[in-house]
C-alpha cells in the first residue's frame, strides 16, 4: 500500500470514526457514558473550560493594544486600562482552570471507579472455566494498567481535546480579524502538520497497542511466579525464571521503544514549523510594519498568537498518543467485558431447599476444553469424564479412589455445577443441577478445596468465609472437628 492509499485509509477511517460508524466510535460513546450520572459536574467544567480559553486568548491581544494605543501614543491612561484589563484576565484564568481541574480529576475519578467495579462485578459472574483459560496475571493488568491508561485519556485527554480545540479555533478567528494576509501566510503550515500527523497516525496505531500487550505479559508472569515462589526455590529454578522475566523486560523495553521514536520524531518537527511560522511573520509583519502599512503592535500580538495557535496543535497530537493507549487499553477492556460466562441459571432456577443428598450422573462426558459430542470422539485423551453413570443413595459415604487425572475432583466440581457436562445429566434429588439456583445449591453443601488458600485477615475470618454471622461458639466448635484448636 503506497503512502497516498495509506492516507486515505486514515481519512475514511476518520470520517467513520465522526459519524460514529467506527467499531472505536461505539466504544467511545460506551466510554463516555459513563460520565453521564456526573453531567452536571460535566457542564460545569464545560464551562470553566470555556471561560479559562477565553481568558487565555486576551495575553497577546492586550499586549499589542498596549504598544500601539499606549505606549506609540505616550497615552498613560489606555495603558493602565490596558494592563488591568490584562490582569483582570490572568484572575479569571486562574479561577477557572482551578475549576476546571479539579471539576475533571472529580467527574474523572468517580467514572474509574465505577468502570473498576464494572470489570470487577463481571469478573465475579464468570464461570470458573474462564479463570482456567486465561492468566490471572492479565485479568489483574486489565483493572489496573488499563484502566490506569484510561484514566490519562478520560482525565487530560477531554480536557485537552476541548480546550485544544477552542484555542485553536479562536486563535484563528483573531488572526483574521487582526490581519488576513498575515493569517494566510501562518496557515501555509496546514498542509505539512496534516501530512506530519496523517503518518504519526499509522506508524503510531500498532505500537501502542504492542506496548498494552506486553505489560500485560509482565504482570501476568510476575504474579504467575510470586504465586509460585515455594515452588521456584524449592527446585532452585531461580534463574531460569529470572531469564524469562528479562526477556518479557526487554520485549516491553522495545515496544516503548518504538513509540519513543515516534514521539521523538513527529513533536519536534512541530516546534521547527512553529519556528517557521514566525520566521515568516518576523519577516513579512516586519516588512509592512517598516512600510507603515500596519501597527508594529500587530505584529507583536501575532508573534504571541503563534504560540498559541501551535501548542494546541502540539496538545492535540500528544492527545492522539493517549487516544491510542486508552483506546488499546479499551479493547481490551472490552474483549473483556464482551466475555459471557460458560455457565448461567435459567430465569425459572429454582431453590433446591435442603439437599437429602441423593447424586445420580446419566451418561455424563466432560472436557475442560469445551466441545461437540464426546461420543463421537471415542475414548480420546482430552475427556476428563466419558459415559460416567454412577447413583448415590442419600446418606450413602462413597470414596473415589483413582490415578492422578482420573476425574475425581472433575466429579465432585460438576457436582457443586462449577462445570456443566457437555453431555448427559448431574442431578441431585432428582433434580438435573441445571435447573437449580446454583448459588442456593452451593449454600447446602460442604466443600474442602484440594488447593488449601488463606485469604488476608485473621484466622477467624478465614474459618468464618462461608457464614460470616457464625457465633463465637460455632466457630470453635468447627476448629475442635477438624482437630485444629490445639494449634491455633
Amino acid at each position: 500500500m503506497s503512502g497516498l492509499q495509506r492516507a486515505a485509509a486514515f481519512v475514511r477511517e476518520l470520517w467513520r470514526l465522526v459519524r460514529g460508524e467506527d467499531e472505536r466510535a461505539r466504544k467511545l460513546r460506551w466510554l463516555l457514558r459513563l460520565l453521564r450520572p456526573y453531567r452536571r459536574q460535566v457542564l460545569l467544567m464545560l464551562g470553566a473550560l470555556v471561560a479559562a480559553t477565553a481568558a487565555g486568548l486576551a495575553p497577546p491581544y492586550l499586549a499589542g493594544r498596549a504598544i500601539d494605543d499606549g505606549i506609540q501614543a505616550g497615552d498613560a491612561t489606555a495603558l493602565a486600562v490596558i494592563v488591568g484589563v490584562f490582569l483582570l484576565s490572568a484572575l479569571v484564568y486562574w479561577g477557572a482552570s482551578y475549576a476546571q481541574t479539579y471539576l475533571v480529576g472529580w467527574v474523572g475519578q468517580r467514572a474509574l471507579q465505577d468502570l473498576r467495579l464494572r470489570i470487577y462485578e463481571h469478573l465475579q459472574r464468570m464461570s470458573l472455566g474462564f479463570f482456567t483459560r486465561r492468566k490471572p496475571g492479565v485479568l489483574i493488568s486489565r483493572l489496573t494498567n488499563d484502566v490506569q491508561a484510561l484514566d490519562s485519556l478520560v482525565t487530560d485527554g477531554v480536557v485537552t481535546l476541548f480546550q485544544s480545540t477552542l484555542t485553536l479555533a479562536g486563535v484563528v478567528i483573531v488572526l483574521l480579524l487582526l490581519d488576513v494576509s498575515l493569517a494566510l501566510i501562518t496557515f501555509l503550515t496546514f498542509p505539512l502538520l496534516f501530512v506530519g500527523s496523517v503518518i504519526f497516525r499509522i506508524a503510531s496505531t500498532g505500537a501502542y497497542r504492542a506496548t498494552r500487550e506486553k505489560i500485560a505479559n509482565i504482570t501476568a508472569y510476575l504474579q504467575e511466579t510470586l504465586s509460585g515462589v515455594r515452588v521456584i526455590r524449592s527446585f532452585g529454578r531461580e534463574h531460569r525464571h529470572l531469564e524469562r522475566m528479562t526477556a518479557l523486560n526487554e520485549e516491553n523495553r522495545r515496544a516503548n521503544m518504538r513509540t519513543v521514536y515516534l514521539n521523538a520524531s513527529y513533536f519536534p518537527a512541530v516546534e521547527l514549523l512553529s519556528a517557521v511560522g514566525t520566521a515568516a511573520i518576523l519577516l513579512y509583519g516586519g516588512y509592512q510594519a517598516y512600510l507603515g502599512e500596519i501597527e508594529i503592535g500587530v505584529v507583536v500580538a501575532f508573534i504571541g498568537y503563534l504560540n498559541a495557535f501551535f501548542d494546541p496543535i502540539q496538545q492535540i497530537s500528544q492527545l492522539y498518543t493517549t487516544y491510542q493507549q486508552g483506546m488499546a487499553a479499551l479493547d481490551k477492556i472490552f474483549n473483556l467485558l464482551d466475555t459471557e460466562p460458560d455457565m448461567v441459571d435459567r430465569p425459572d432456577a429454582v431453590d433446591p431447599g435442603e439437599i437429602r443428598g441423593e447424586i445420580t450422573l446419566e451418561g455424563v462426558w466432560f472436557s475442560y476444553a469445551g466441545g461437540g459430542d464426546a461420543r463421537e470422539l471415542g475414548e480420546g485423551d482430552e475427556w476428563a469424564l466419558r459415559g460416567i453413570n454412577l447413583h448415590v443413595e442419600a446418606g450413602q459415604t462413597v470414596a473415589l479412589v483413582g490415578e492422578t487425572g482420573a476425574g475425581k475432583s472433575t466429579l465432585a466440581k460438576l457436582v457443586a455445577r462449577f462445570y456443566d457436562p457437555q453431555v448427559g445429566r448431574v442431578l441431585i434429588d432428582g433434580h438435573d443441577v441445571r435447573e437449580l439456583d446454583s448459588r442456593a445449591l452451593r449454600r447446602r453443601l460442604g466443600i474442602v478445596p484440594q488447593e488449601g488458600f488463606l485469604f488476608s485477615g485473621t484466622v477467624r475470618d478465614n474459618i468464618a468465609f462461608g457464614r460470616p454471622d457464625a457465633s463465637e461458639e460455632e466457630i470453635e466448635e468447627a476448629v475442635r472437628a477438624v482437630g485444629a484448636l490445639p494449634f491455633i
